[in-house]
C-alpha cells in the first residue's frame, strides 16, 4: 500500500515537471514577453486616462476664457465710465467758457456804471444852475453853482482813481509834461514849469493826459 502511494506521488511530480518544461519552451500563449505585456497594459491605462486629461484641459481653457471675458467686460465698463466723465467735463468746460464770455461782455458794457452813477449828481447840479440862469438870478449865484458842479465832478473822478497833476513850480519832466514853449523867467530857474495851459491827469498813477506847460529858459 505504501509503495503504491509513493509510486503515484512520483508520477504526479513527473507530470508537473513536464508541464513546466513545456511552458518554458512554448513561452507566453499570446506570443508576447512579460515586458511587452507590461508596456501594453501601461498604454491601455494611458488611453483610459486620456478622456480625463482632455476634460481637465477643457475645463482649464473654459476657466481662462471666462476670466478673459470678465476682464474684457470690466475694461469696457471702465471705458464707458471714462467716456461719460470726459463728456461731462467737456460740457462743464463749455458752460464755463460761455459764462466767462457773458461776464466779460457784461463787464465791458457796464464797466463805467459806477463812474456814471458818481457823475449823475454833478449833472443834476449843472441842470439846476442852468435853470437858475434862465430865471435871471444874479451872477454870484450862478458862479457858486458852477463851483459846486466842479467840486462834485472832481470828487467823483477822484473816487475812481483820477488825480490832477501839480505842474507849476516843478522841474520839467517829459513823462508828465508837454512843453508848449520856453520863456524867460525871473522867478524860476531854467527847466522849471512856470505856467500851466492845460491840466494833466493821472489815473491810478498812469498818465492819461500830459499837462501842457510853459518852461523857463
Amino acid at each position: 500500500m505504501a509503495k503504491h502511494k509513493k509510486a503515484k506521488q512520483e508520477t504526479e511530480e513527473k507530470q508537473t515537471s513536464m508541464e513546466m518544461d513545456e511552458d518554458q519552451q512554448s513561452g507566453p500563449k499570446d506570443g508576447k514577453t512579460d515586458e511587452e505585456t507590461v508596456e501594453l497594459e501601461a498604454e491601455e491605462i494611458n488611453e483610459a486616462d486620456k478622456p480625463d486629461q482632455k476634460k481637465k484641459q477643457d475645463k482649464k481653457q473654459d476657466k481662462k476664457i471666462t476670466e478673459l471675458e470678465e476682464k474684457i467686460k470690466k475694461l469696457e465698463d471702465e471705458n464707458k465710465q471714462l467716456k461719460d466723465q470726459a463728456l461731462r467735463k467737456m460740457a462743464e468746460l463749455e458752460n464755463f467758457k460761455r459764462r466767462k464770455e457773458k461776464e466779460f461782455i457784461d463787464h465791458l458794457q457796464f464797466a463805467n456804471e459806477s463812474l456814471i452813477k458818481d457823475l449823475l449828481p454833478a449833472l443834476d447840479d449843472l441842470e439846476r444852475s442852468l435853470s437858475h440862469a434862465d430865471e435871471g438870478n444874479n451872477k454870484e449865484s450862478l458862479r457858486e453853482g458852477i463851483q459846486l458842479i466842479h467840486k462834485n465832478l472832481i470828487n467823483a473822478l477822484q473816487r475812481h482813481g483820477l488825480k490832477q497833476m501839480e505842474a507849476v513850480g516843478k522841474e520839467f519832466d517829459a513823462n508828465l509834461h508837454d512843453a508848449l514853449m520856453q520863456v524867460d523867467s525871473e522867478e524860476y530857474d531854467s527847466g522849471y514849469v512856470i505856467e500851466e495851459h492845460q491840466k494833466g491827469y493821472l489815473l491810478n498813477e498812469k498818465v492819461v493826459r500830459h499837462a501842457k506847460v510853459l518852461v523857463s529858459k
